[in-house]
């Protein structure tokens, strides 16, 4: 069977992401699941950090550069069933990525022995990322609570669904659309703009995106929740993105803020299996398994043993 492909992306930097990435990676693990991780940060990769491993000769930038395999550039790590990929670390070098590039990045990822594969992704909707991101099979945005971040990551959704109205409709309605789009934002309508009746209106597309996404929405994490308000954030994003994106998602749950989490990168020794009895470990046990598992309702767990 195919590997099944996560990316796990975010609209800005400093939310959590690489260690949401690597903890669901370590979390499938231990439900034996067999794992390969792919650093994708195409600014300065750092997912070796996380894992308390150097830097190698040997990661994606040979894969692009038609010197090696993918297979070739795989690490071991201490952690059973758990491998990974580094990414372009020396981001002073040119890392343009192409649509073409990806789609064979993908396709050679999901015939790898592995159950899952799961892609750490820069900050940001570059094209690449979103590229990525569109051909996942699970399709994870990580925030926290900051304005800042909850903010970049609707541009980010933005940017997601642009592309894919790029691809299943005609030139110049997506020019149209967004014409209609900054009309919107710069006028005083207090109205909100729906992009399923501008486009049911308008004609011109040749599929109903908005069934294919209600069959694998976008998953949310909220990182470093604080509070009850915190964790209720997750919510009001759902219900932010049905009302103006037209887009349903799915909010998985809130990982609760902990000292422990940068001590351990501090220490480079994951969190997960420095101190695998805090809450938090519970909390990406029952992430994981709704995730692999949703018919099973998971209880939430205190840990991962």
């Amino acid at each position: 069977m195919a590997a099944q492909v996560w990316a796990i992306a975010a609209g800005k930097g400093g939310v959590g992401k690489t260690f949401v990435c690597s903890s669901l990676g370590i979390t499938l693990s231990k439900l034996n699941q067999s794992v390969l991780l792919i650093d994708f940060d195409l600014t300065g990769a750092n997912l070796h950090t996380t894992l308390g491993l150097p830097l190698s000769e040997r990661n994606l930038r040979q894969v692009f550069a038609n010197e090696a395999k993918l297979v070739d550039v795989v690490h071991g790590t201490n952690i059973p069933r758990l491998s990974y990929i580094q990414g372009f670390w020396d981001s002073w070098s040119p890392n343009d990525v192409s649509t073409n590039q990806i789609i064979e990045l993908i396709k050679e990822c999901k015939s790898l022995a592995y159950d899952f594969v799961v892609f750490d992704l820069g900050a940001g909707p570059t094209t690449a990322h979103i590229e990525i991101f569109k051909r996942a099979d699970e399709k994870i945005l990580v925030t926290n609570s900051e304005p800042t971040s909850v903010e970049k990551n609707y541009r980010f959704l933005e940017s997601y669904l642009s592309s894919k109205l790029k691809d299943c409709s005609t030139p110049q309605i997506f020019s149209d659309l967004q014409k209609k789009l900054r009309e919107y934002r710069a006028s005083d309508e207090k109205s909100h703009f729906s992009f399923r009746s501008y486009l049911m209106e308008s004609g011109g597309i040749t599929l109903d995106y908005f069934e294919s996404f209600g069959e694998k929405p976008v998953r949310l994490i909220v990182n470093s929740a604080r509070s009850r308000l915190d964790q209720d954030l997750g919510y009001s994003i759902k219900s932010v993105c049905k009302k103006y994106y037209d887009l349903g998602i799915d909010y998985l749950g809130a990982i609760d803020y902990d000292n422990a989490v940068w001590q351990s990168i501090k220490t480079k020794e994951p969190v997960l299996i420095e101190k695998p009895f805090t809450p938090i470990a519970g909390q990406f046990l029952t992430i994981t398994k709704l995730l692999v598992a949703p018919n099973l309702n998971a209880p939430l767990h205190k840990a991962v043993v």
